[in-house]
């Protein structure tokens, strides 16, 4: 390389202040992101309406299992608290308008001499917007290490259990995804080397023999959790590692076990150190599947760290609290200021019904004389504030009032609202006396409303036919719109069945020759446990876990001849709820 000529001193000065400005900024830079991490993600549009105060709900459970049950009490109520203990503390700050409402947390743990790390989740409501969770790590140890360390990935994949959320417009995938198709590889092939990619792809191969499948299956879980947020957790089976071998070249694919991590900008000319490849025999025992899902991590955060922290300068746990540090002093300043004046009205009020008596009865000396002005001054000083004070005690007084109007106002709603449940509750028995009646004399009371032939009929004949016996949650209403079940009248007499024989044995304590084949309805139909598949759901504000399923079609997967209808017992509605069907749901071994 030519050596560069200079005209003077001056510029090769100049030339090297430069270079050490850009090498500084450049150091900067990677302190700054490898000291900080950010990972935002939106709620779905189509998530339940309780979505955000679940949200709240599932991070105060996260901080309890550091602090027990030593959190103050306002923190069940999602309001500002502050908690300090010897090694850790928390603080909790909420900023609330009609147009927002921003509540953040943070944890900050010192775990030896000169580490701390602040650990900070945002859960944001912003009008005309999707809601917001911001989840950001921030390493403020005398010598930074990998902020990753204390990144709430559990935390994260049991949010995204729960509550649908989108990460750049796409689903959040806190499971592993199984490419057990031609269709499904090719999919993923052209995603692997789309340029525009963003997301890390952490890619499993599985090894032509396994004697173990569900350990192997674990393993993947275990991956995909610890990385929910960051990163997209692949599986192959053998035969789809020769279409991707076929793809990308050998050097640069991956086969028999081994696990390979993609980052963003792979294609087949990549260099293949950049995209780190651990063998089988690294991830054999605990010990080398932990070291290998550390290593996967913080290569996911270094790409999170490249793409810049999004929302974190609005969003960030730093910036609501100090937004919310003016708000509370000034509101704290003027309640503190109405009480004392009211204590000083009571205070000369009782002066002036007994001006010659002190507090104990006993007489009080004259005082001693006083000019025009300064009794003029002692009777505005008794008067509050003048006029200004007497307003503002006037309207605390309207205030009060209105308060203990409003009071009385929801007292009288929730005696009303109890009525109307008890009357509910009254006409559902009396519903059930006259149908067990009618079936006592022979005759069927659902006879006269025919099953739908259409899945767009599905969700209005169960709220017509089936309603208080059986109940669909909104996102199994969705998923009949695009249901591609073929046999739409095994579906709804499966639903019919759990409103009649299923519901009816469940209020008699109980039948366990319903928990098989259901011959009635067809010989290939089975009400089983969902094992695996369990999943959690919200219905009527109450969490639920959804353990039973009637399946049809067990040797396939195609969603034409693959039934499922997971449903849950509701103990305060004596009914069952329907939470998703009629396809079979994805997890980590399906």
């Amino acid at each position: 390389m030519p050596t560069q000529r200079y005209k003077s001193f001056d510029e090769l000065a100049r030339v090297q202040r430069e270079q050490r400005s850009a090498s500084a900024r450049r150091a900067s830079a990677h302190v700054e992101g490898a000291e900080r991490l950010w990972v935002q993600m939106d709620v779905a549009a189509h998530a339940e309406p309780s979505a955000v105060r679940e949200c709240r709900s599932m991070v105060l459970e996260w901080l309890r299992e550091g602090f027990g049950d030593r959190l103050p009490r306002g923190a069940r109520r999602h309001r500002p608290f502050s908690h300090r203990e010897r090694d850790a503390s928390c603080r909790a700050v909420r900023v609330r308008s009609r147009e927002r409402d921003l509540w953040a947390v943070q944890v900050e743990r010192m775990p030896g001499p000169g580490e701390q790390v602040a650990t900070s989740l945002t859960v944001a409501s912003v009008l005309g917007q999707p809601s917001r969770i911001g989840v950001e790590v921030h390493d403020r140890s005398v010598v930074p290490g990998a902020a990753v360390d204390q990144y709430p990935s559990g935390l994260v994949a049991g949010i995204a259990g729960r509550i649908p959320l989108l990460q750049n417009g796409r689903p959040l995938v806190r499971d592993p995804i199984v490419l057990d198709t031609e269709e499904a590889m090719g999919g993923f092939v052209n995603r692997l080397v789309d340029p525009a990619r963003d997301m890390p792809f952490a890619v499993v191969s599985i090894p032509p023999e396994e004697p173990d499948p569900d350990k192997l299956a674990d393993e993947w879980t275990a991956l995909a959790r610890a990385l929910a947020g960051l990163a997209v957790v692949w599986v192959l089976p053998p035969p789809m590692t020769f279409r991707l071998t076929d793809a990308v070249g050998m050097s640069l694919s991956v086969f028999k076990g081994a696990w390979r991590f993609y980052r963003p900008g792979f294609n087949d000319r990549a260099e293949w150190g950049r995209h780190q490849l651990v063998r089988r025999d690294r991830t054999s025992d605990e010990r080398g599947l932990a070291a290998t899902t550390t290593l996967f991590q913080r290569l996911a955060a270094e790409e999170r760290l490249r793409l810049g922290h999004d929302d974190r300068d609005a969003l960030g746990f730093d910036v609501i609290a100090g937004e919310a540090a003016a708000a509370p002093r000034g509101t704290q300043r003027l309640v503190a200021f109405l009480r004392k004046a009211i204590r000083r009205d009571a205070a000369v009020s009782a002066g002036q019904r007994s001006p010659a008596t002190a507090t104990n009865g006993s007489a009080r000396p004259d005082p001693e004389p006083r000019s025009a002005a300064a009794a003029e001054r002692e009777t505005k000083a008794r008067s509050g504030v003048g006029e200004g004070g007497s307003g503002l005690r006037r309207k605390l007084a309207e205030a009060l009032d209105k308060a203990r109007k409003r009071g009385d106002r929801y007292e009288q709603a929730q005696q009303r609202a109890e009525a109307a449940e008890g009357e509910r509750d009254e006409l559902r028995k009396r519903v059930e006396q006259l149908a067990g009646l009618v079936r006592s004399l022979g005759g069927d009371p659902d006879a006269p409303i025919p099953f739908p032939v259409t899945w767009d009929e599905v969700a209005d004949w169960c709220d017509q036919s089936l309603a208080g016996r059986v109940s669909l949650t909104g996102s199994a209403r969705r998923e009949l719109s695009g249901a591609e079940f073929r046999n739409v009248g095994l579906a709804a007499k499966c639903l019919s069945w759990l409103a009649r024989e299923y519901r009816d044995a469940r209020l008699h304590g109980g039948a366990p020759d319903l928990h098989d084949r259901i011959a009635a309805i067809d010989e290939g139909v089975y009400n089983l446990p969902c094992g695996g598949d369990s999943f959690e759901c919200v219905w009527n504000g109450s969490r639920h876990t959804v353990d039973w399923h009637i399946k049809s079609g067990t040797g396939t997967r195609d969603p034409r001849r693959c039934l499922r209808i997971y449903y849950f017992w509701d103990d305060d509605t004596r009914s069952v709820v329907v939470a998703s069907m009629p396809s079979h749901r994805r997890n980590a071994r399906t």
